[in-house]
C-alpha cells in the first residue's frame, strides 16, 4: 500500500461523532393528560404523585414539568398500575377463575 492510499477502515471524522438528540420538554396537553390520570387512578397526594412520576423517570424532579417528553408514556402506564394489588391466590386456578364458566351456568 502506498502513503496515499486510505486504509480499509480509515473513515471520515464526521462518521465518528455522534449525533445529540435533545430532550423536549412535556407539553401542556401531556402535564393534562398525567393530571387526568392520577385523578383516575385516585393519587391525590402531591408525594405520592411525585413517587410515581420519580419511578419512571429514575431521576430526582421537582416539578412536573421537569418531566421529557419521551418519558410521558412511561408515567401513564406506572399510574395506570400504581396500587393495583394482586390478592393472593389461595385456590386452584379453577377456584380462581373470573368468569362463569358453562358447567357453572347449568
Amino acid at each position: 500500500m502506498t502513503q496515499n492510499e486510505p486504509e480499509l477502515f480509515d473513515l471520515p471524522e464526521a462518521a465518528h461523532t455522534t449525533p445529540v438528540i435533545e430532550d423536549t420538554p412535556i407539553s401542556p396537553a401531556q402535564i393534562a393528560s398525567i393530571r387526568t390520570a392520577f385523578d383516575r387512578a385516585g393519587i391525590a397526594s402531591m408525594t405520592e404523585r411525585q413517587q410515581v412520576i420519580q419511578s419512571c423517570v429514575i431521576r430526582k424532579i421537582s416539578n412536573i414539568r421537569e418531566v421529557y417528553s419521551r418519558e410521558v408514556r412511561q408515567v401513564l402506564a406506572r399510574i395506570e398500575g400504581w396500587g393495583r394489588t394482586t390478592n393472593a391466590a389461595t385456590g386452584s386456578a379453577w377456584d380462581n377463575r373470573e368468569e362463569d364458566t358453562w358447567i357453572d351456568k347449568l
